[in-house]
């Protein structure tokens, strides 16, 4: 059921994508972006698909700009969607907390990785690339890599976008 709405949800995304494309010369509504108060959601969904998951948020995350919000979004998912490729029987913990000026995301997975999973057959590993760059663009840093139990992604932002970094998500989709 849960990959069942998770291909419609595509599907829809992916029909707004070539409306827009088409729609040439017109004003186009754009497809809203997303935002840190959907994280819940995701991590929601990655459980319903079987990872063994919580989210823990601390702090207003209403207060961090629309373009960061949406970086703590996409880094979030690529943070459970690695969890579940490489570590299916672990346990994952993804923390949230805005304090001093910062937005700071922990995505600490603890437990079995899959064999062989450091870098998958045919996987580009581009994931770890695209979080860190979009780190860096909004001003901020990520680290991510191994840990005597586990796996940790660790990422901090700045409240407000660096300027001249776009507040959507048309840079890096």
């Amino acid at each position: 059921r849960s990959a069942e709405e998770v291909g419609r949800r595509s599907m829809r995304e992916l029909r707004r994508t070539v409306a827009l494309l088409r729609s040439g010369d017109e004003v186009a509504v754009m497809p809203p972006v997303p935002s840190a108060g959907e994280i819940r959601a995701l991590v929601d969904q990655a459980r319903a698909g079987g990872l063994d998951g919580d989210l823990r948020t601390h702090g207003d995350l209403s207060s961090v700009a629309p373009g960061v919000q949406v970086a703590l979004y996409r880094i979030s998912q690529e943070a459970l969607a690695n969890a579940a490729r490489h570590a299916p029987r672990a346990h994952t913990v993804l923390e949230i907390e805005v304090v001093d000026g910062q937005a700071c995301l922990v995505a600490e997975t603890t437990g079995p990785t899959a064999a062989g999973s450091a870098r998958g057959a045919g996987r580009s590993g581009y994931g770890l690339i695209g979080m860190r760059e979009r780190a860096t663009a909004l001003g901020g840093e990520l680290s991510a890599g191994p840990t005597s139990e586990g796996w940790r992604v660790s990422c901090r932002l700045p409240l407000e976008a660096r300027d001249g970094i776009p507040a959507g998500d048309e840079a890096n989709p």
